[in-house]
């Protein structure tokens, strides 16, 4: 898919969007002890010991309020037949669902080691017409692929096989490869959740229908501001703000979830625009908001970014409030892995994901970006062992 066929070519209406949230609180309590019954029956049938498994429910549901700040699930969104309330979490009830859960009930049992990934984070294009501010793939951009389709597909069949129960597309712009990532989701196994992470451009809603079609769950839209204008500039993109606008409308026409990833940069993080973004992103009736702080990574490698205190506790107070508060309960769930990562460590490193780049080459994360070896080369779980010999360059390993 060529770029010119990405662009929008008009000027597009931001209206009220339907809302995904679960306003009933009958069903988020029935929705709660599905999940109890769920976890609790993973446990029995690994242990054989009703009284264990119920003490091991309750504590992995505490080690979940340790990590997130809030208890399980606090707010939750459903799309489809299906809820979701954290985005590293695969949509419940599900295959993908079981497998998270069978493997955080495998880190609780002793002489248990867990096998799959929770999220893998696969890049697979290098092709990308935005000149973005932040871009962690900056070095890699716009040079010759290296994967082909059947790379592609060879990678997340070997992952899935694994038991990696989430995998999200990045790129560069993935949506130039849509071709291939139906390909690729048509080949794919059951038991995992497919996502684009996307800045929008080209995702019609023809294109979101067939996505949704060929199995995939959901989409991540960049918006890195609320006012048209200052995205344009922060993605040196004319329209990059009109198609990440109507990307969200189409996926969430198509059945689609839907999330907006922020990135937070010290510029931006005020009171007044976090609110003001907490309101756009309600109005286009969003499941989720993604918060990330800008890393010294790629383009902005070399440059001051990382946030200081005061935006940092400003990040997690919007964080708890926009998921716990009453005040706030008609706004997509928030999304901000600075909280965990600040006290429980990184889930990094093979922990529970790590980062698959254009070349194939896997790194910690997408901003500790210092290849281990390549994932075409190697056994998933020889990967994942390369992977865990390392560490997030800013936060230590989780050891939950």
């Amino acid at each position: 898919m060529s770029v010119q066929e990405l662009a929008i070519k008009e000027s597009v209406t931001v209206s009220q969007q339907p809302s995904r949230l679960v306003r009933d609180r009958f069903e988020r309590t029935r929705l709660k002890l599905r999940v109890f019954h769920q976890i609790f029956g993973i446990i029995l049938h690994k242990t054989g010991k009703p009284l264990a498994a119920l003490r091991m429910v309750w504590e992995m549901m505490r080690k979940f309020q340790t990590i997130f700040g809030e208890p399980m699930p606090t707010k939750v969104a459903k799309v489809g037949k299906r809820y979701f309330w954290h985005l590293g979490v695969a949509g419940f009830p599900s295959e993908a669902s079981l497998r998270v859960h069978g493997n955080e009930v495998s880190r609780f049992i002793s002489g248990q080691q867990p096998t799959g990934l929770r999220s893998l984070l696969f890049a697979i294009t290098k092709k990308c017409p935005m000149n973005c501010e932040h871009c962690f793939e900056w070095d890699n951009l716009n040079q010759q692929e290296e994967l082909s389709t059947a790379n592609l597909v060879q990678i997340v069949l070997k992952y899935q096989e694994y038991g990696t129960s989430q995998i999200m597309f990045s790129g560069g712009e993935p949506m130039l490869r849509v071709n291939d990532i139906c390909e690729v989701l048509k080949t794919a196994q059951s038991g995992t959740d497919f996502w684009i992470i996307s800045s929008g451009l080209g995702l019609n809603l023809e294109r979101a229908h067939r996505l949704k079609k060929v199995g995939l769950t959901g989409v991540m839209i960049s918006l890195d501001h609320f006012e048209a204008n200052k995205h344009n500039e922060f993605r040196g993109f004319e329209n990059a703000y009109d198609s990440a606008i109507q990307a969200v409308i189409n996926a969430n026409q198509a059945g689609l979830v839907t999330t907006l990833s922020l990135c937070a940069t010290k510029d931006f993080t005020t009171a007044e625009n976090l609110a003001a973004y907490m309101n756009l992103a309600k109005s286009l009736g969003v499941s989720f908001v993604q918060i990330l702080e800008p890393r010294a990574s790629g383009r902005y490698k070399g440059k001051e970014v990382e946030l200081g205190k005061e935006e940092i506790l400003l990040l997690e107070k919007t964080y708890i409030e926009y998921n716990t508060t009453p005040a706030y309960v008609d706004f997509p769930i928030v999304n901000y892995l600075g909280y965990h990562q600040r006290r429980v460590g990184c889930f990094g490193a093979g922990n529970r994901f790590f980062y698959i780049d254009t070349d194939g080459d896997a790194h910690v994360c997408p901003f500790c970006t210092n290849k281990v070896a390549n994932t075409l080369q190697f056994s998933a779980e020889d990967m994942v062992n390369l992977v865990g010999q390392h560490a997030c360059h800013a936060f230590d390993k989780s050891d939950f």
